[in-house]
């Protein structure tokens, strides 16, 4: 009987449509600071949310719930909730700010989102003339130190009534606890609409401020800090672009300092030069930025700003810029969606791309109006970008612009015509997201992609972070138990894999790698819960559970091993314990508790108990008349023999491929054959066949110091050890290393024929080898000395590695395999690196040598 135990995975895939770290701004709870009104009219806010849980329940207040709502959120749909009516205590709608109450602490218009499980939220600020798109960044948003941008390309005049743009600076903040001071700081040179550069207050849980700008002042660079976590929104309202007649919102939640980084990839928008631009901010003393490899910023002080117009063609949008800092620094877009490239502009945040980033994105396009993305990816990564489930460069229409600074970055620009209402992205390795929208009087901008830098654990399927893998049921074991994990450091260290419920152990041959093996009980039956902590190599740790319902090895469908059977003589098979509970399928195609089988050979049945299938089989062994004259026999030469008998009706040789009774063999194997007897019953047996061993060198005893002697001959002609060789067939030597040594044997067989016997001698007494470590090669790709190769004289038991002069491995393998860079796609500097052998010698230490090499060019 062969028992084989399926187990079939249960892939969760919390494939949530945004998250913390693996996709986009998903999280559990937002906090939006107020949004405040333009005068050219109030603000219609649309709060759209979306999960990629199965259901998700949401629960949206403002800061004294005086408005609640809970609504059910499910996945694939995207779900508005819109907020138009205007609240006479507020003289605005929730989630805004009427105009005449800056500089006042307010209740009221803070808006606050909860969730059952992770979502993602929007806010789209909806008026004909001032829209713009707030990503909610969830408890990312939340912190104590933030700076702000606004547009800085505009119109001297940014407040009053310029032509009627009452375009408008301001910060908005909310607070989460009470007793919350704050400071808001601008830089030096600018005021707010309190005439003072700075405005200070202190809020309770709930409570909300906004301050605006004076006019031709400027809110890039303004610092806010706090005692207590707050939440920040900044930006500007009808904001009138330079040297056009155009004004639009640019407005974002801002994430505090600690989720910054170094480098950041803007690609560029669809605004005509110069208004497709960039801001960023120094947060640290001694900043350098570099653009494409052009400094922008020197030695810049804390606070520092500058904008960037970005260079280009507006109809060809999706051009990388490398934006390049030695210190964290704040980076904000503004560009348009505009149709006709028209600075309707809108202005959001971007992350560094460090270790941030998404795998996996669900969105829709903005209602009515024109809707494109731009997609940050590794260029390496493109191949694997999937766009509504395919792969993205299998569209047409769908551009690629690499960056020609550093080839490591490609922009992916989706049109409008080419962007479905509802559209997917994914891809294992993180990217990023911008979705630009517009009309001919309105343009927004929004960037819906991962801020967080903590380390996470991913499922191992889908690669999205996840606290639980559902691996469903299971009937085998060992158990691999592996998990993806996204980090700004490549190095790991599993810290502890337990089983929480079941028996058995968990086995992890290397703590550094994300496999590991569950050993589970065979005797065993229920469910099973594993909990594995790991530790990233900055010391950030995170945890993972492996659940799992598990079936040993206490059920057996059948209970026999084999029956017999013969051509036309049925046999009636039967599951032991057989219940209507169960479901079968034979491999005769039968789905009841029995089947009737008629060919000899394998049957098998699969038997389903819901949770797991079970695989049991029996052999139905051919019962044949004929018996052949032999199964073994051994000669020293070729042997003629006649296999005829009475109940013989024939015999084929299947790997011969004939029929003959009579056969002369030559050569020591196993040959099968199909007989058919009397009755018509065949049996499929084998013969084996061994000619007399040819000559041989008999090592003898006394390692270093060999006795060789030959044997097995007739007539000694030679033996050779290495290239020298002996007249005589008995030789004492003496070795002085280890290693692995030729030996050559030319004698006349026991058949009288002439035969040369070669072997390899291993002399494994010895703690001493050679070995040949060349010190230069030049993988220039020219076809000459591109890899690198040594040689050991105990080559199966020598490895090496080598390191660039950080430390890094770069490549490790066994003395017999060459390292080449081209093969692996490794870029390679020239200059000096490190190389180590490591000889686990006879005595089984571990010999460890160091080598400095060089790459030439």
């Amino acid at each position: 009987m062969r028992i084989t135990r399926i187990h079939r995975y249960l892939l969760l895939g919390l494939s949530m449509l945004c998250g913390q770290f693996g996709f986009a701004q998903s999280d559990t709870y937002f906090a939006f600071p107020p949004l405040l009104e333009w005068q050219g009219g109030q603000h219609i806010i649309d709060l759209q949310i979306s999960t990629s849980t199965p259901t998700s329940t949401v629960w949206i207040y403002n800061s004294d719930t005086s408005y609640s709502n809970t609504l059910t959120v499910t996945q694939g749909n995207l779900t508005t909730v819109t907020l138009s009516a205007v609240q006479n205590i507020i003289q605005s709608t929730f989630g805004a700010r009427n105009l005449t109450w800056t500089n006042q602490k307010r209740y009221k218009d803070a808006l606050f989102v909860e969730a059952t499980q992770p979502i993602m939220v929007t806010q789209r600020i909806r008026h004909q003339y001032n829209q713009e798109i707030v990503t909610g960044k969830g408890t990312n948003g939340i912190g104590q130190d933030f700076y702000l941008a606004s547009q800085t390309l505009i119109q001297t005049t940014v407040s009053g009534s310029f032509t009627n743009y009452y375009g408008l600076h301001y910060v908005s903040v909310v607070a989460l606890e009470d007793s919350t001071d704050v400071r808001i700081k601008a830089r030096s040179g600018n005021f707010f609409d309190n005439g003072r550069d700075s405005v200070i207050f202190t809020l309770n849980a709930g409570q909300s401020w906004v301050s605006s700008m004076l006019d031709n002042n400027q809110l890039l660079g303004t610092r806010v800090t706090s005692n207590k976590p707050i939440a920040v929104t900044s930006g500007g309202n009808h904001l009138n672009a330079t040297n056009a007649n155009n004004a639009d919102a640019g407005i974002d939640q801002v994430t505090p300092v600690e989720h910054l980084g170094l480098e950041h990839v803007v690609l560029r928008g669809r605004g005509n030069a110069p208004q497709d631009y960039f801001m960023y901010i120094a947060t640290e003393d001694s900043t350098n930025i570099t653009v494409d490899g052009n400094a922008v910023m020197t030695n810049g002080d804390v606070g520092d700003v500058g904008t960037y117009s970005m260079a280009g063609n507006a109809s060809a949008p999706g051009k990388p810029f490398i934006v390049t800092a030695d210190r964290p620094i704040y980076l904000f877009q503004v560009t348009t969606g505009a149709i006709n490239s028209v600075p309707e502009q809108g202005m959001a945040q971007l992350p560094h791309v460090d270790c941030t980033g998404s795998t996996r994105i669900v969105y829709n396009r903005a209602s009515g109006l024109s809707t494109s993305a731009l997609i940050t990816i590794p260029t390496s990564a493109v191949p694997t970008l999937n766009y509504n489930g395919s792969a993205i460069q299998s569209y047409t229409g769908i551009t690629f612009q690499q960056s020609t600074y550093d080839p490591n970055w490609t922009g992916v620009y989706i049109a409008s015509n080419s962007l479905t209402n509802s559209f997917t992205l994914d891809c294992l390795t993180p990217f990023h997201l911008g979705v630009l929208a517009g009309d001919a009087n309105t343009g927004l901008y929004g960037y819906i992609s991962g801020f967080d830098d903590d380390f996470k654990l991913l499922d191992p399927f889908s690669a999205l972070p996840v606290e639980d893998v559902l691996l469903g049921a299971l009937c085998e074991t060992p158990i691999p138990l592996f998990f993806r994990y996204l980090s700004c450091v490549d190095s790991i260290n599993v810290l502890s894999a337990t089983i929480l419920q079941g028996i058995g152990s968990v086995v992890d041959s290397n703590a550094a790698d994300t496999v590991m093996h569950a050993l589970i009980d065979p005797a065993y039956n229920g469910p099973v819960k594993i909990k594995v902590i790991v530790e990233d190599g900055r010391g950030y740790r995170d945890s993972i559970y492996f659940d799992f319902n598990y079936f040993g090895s206490t059920y057996d469908p059948i209970q026999a091993d084999s029956a017999s059977v013969c051509a036309g003589q049925p046999v009636v098979l039967e599951v032991d314990g057989a219940s209507p509970d169960l479901s079968y399928l034979w491999s005769t195609g039968d789905t009841t508790s029995s089947t009737t089988a008629y060919d000899p050979g394998w049957t098998w049945v699969t038997v389903d108990l819901g949770d797991c299938q079970f695989h049991d089989s029996i052999y139905l062994v051919n019962s044949s008349l004929y018996t052949p004259i032999t199964s073994d026999t051994a000669y020293c030469d070729s042997l003629t023999i006649d296999f005829n008998d009475p109940n013989l009706v024939s015999i084929h040789w299947t790997t011969l491929d004939t029929f003959a009774t009579t056969l002369k063999f030559d050569s020591t194997a196993i040959y099968p054959y199909l007989s058919t007897d009397i009755n018509g019953c065949e049996k499929e047996d084998t013969f084996h066949f061994r000619v007399i061993a040819e000559p041989y060198i008999d090592e003898g005893f006394g390692c270093p110091n060999y006795s060789l002697k030959a044997t097995g001959y007739t007539q000694f002609i030679s033996l050779s050890l290495g290239q020298q060789t002996y007249t005589e067939p008995v030789l004492d030597t003496l070795f002085s290393f280890a290693g692995l040594h030729e030996l050559t044997l030319v004698a006349i067989d026991s058949c009288g024929n002439l035969d040369t016997i070669q072997r390899v001698l291993e002399v494994d007494c010895l703690d001493n080898l050679l070995m040949y470590v060349p010190t230069a090669f030049s993988p220039n790709g020219d076809g000459v000395n591109d890899a690198y190769c040594l040689s050991s004289s105990l080559p199966t038991r020598t490895e090496y590695a080598i390191y660039d002069r950080w430390g890094n491995e770069l490549f490790r393998g066994p003395s017999t395999l060459c390292w080449d860079p081209i093969a692996l796609g490794q870029e390679i500097q020239q200059g000096a690196y490190s190389l180590r052998t490591f000889t686990r010698l006879p005595s089984d230490q571990l010999h460890i040598d160091e080598f400095t090499i060089f790459i030439l060019p």
